[in-house]
């Protein structure tokens, strides 16, 4: 794996999901793979974002637009017991009937994801998401300024309701952390959510 710092000049900076897209333009050897990167979004405005991206495959070229800054291979020597702190912002969500009772193809009610709003929700997700991996020992829960989107201009405007969960784990499957980092944690990745840094505490 490689990590890389990234910055993002222009209009991509005000759409969530245009930094996707604009991150996409480092991989030009296979444009129709699946995506195999993880980004977090640091300090932004409507002009420029700073980018910590994960990516398996090596970023390769720059633009005045998309600049690659710096880029290291990632390597993650994990054992049984040790301790870590984690940084992880991501969209907590529960799926429930879509209110309308609309329907699918199939003739079922739609399903629909809504945020976890409640601290402790918001707690036993996270627990939940690392449960076979790592056991928490603290966590700070932050919750973060709304994303708003749109994927083009006919689409409807979306929300995304970003949490930010910090503290210390201590490792009891290296595997299963490792699948984690390389996987991400929930959904709207494509957003800027699920990648977990890892650090010694």
């Amino acid at each position: 794996m490689y990590l890389s710092k990234i910055m993002i000049s222009g209009a991509a900076c005000r759409n969530p999901y245009e930094i996707h897209r604009a991150l996409w333009t480092l991989f030009p050897d296979d444009v129709d793979a699946d995506r195999d990167f993880l980004f977090r979004v640091g300090h932004s405005d409507r002009s420029r974002a700073e980018i910590l991206m994960q990516s398996i495959r090596e970023p390769e070229i720059s633009s005045n637009a998309v600049k690659i800054i710096a880029c290291k291979e990632y390597h993650l020597p994990l054992d049984a017991g040790l301790r870590l702190c984690f940084l992880l912002v991501a969209n907590p969500v529960k799926t429930i009937n879509d209110e309308g009772e609309r329907q699918n193809a199939r003739g079922e009610t739609k399903k629909c994801r809504v945020p976890l709003v409640r601290e402790e929700d918001r707690r036993d997700w996270i627990e939940r998401k690392f449960q076979d991996a790592a056991s928490i020992e603290t966590l700070v829960i932050e919750p973060m300024l709304p994303l708003r989107f749109r994927k083009n201009r006919e689409s409807r405007a979306g929300k995304i309701q970003p949490v930010s969960f910090q503290g210390i784990l201590k490792v009891k499957a290296p595997d299963a952390i490792i699948t984690l980092v390389k996987n991400g944690i929930g959904p709207a990745k494509a957003f800027g959510c699920g990648l977990l840094s890892l650090a010694r505490a």
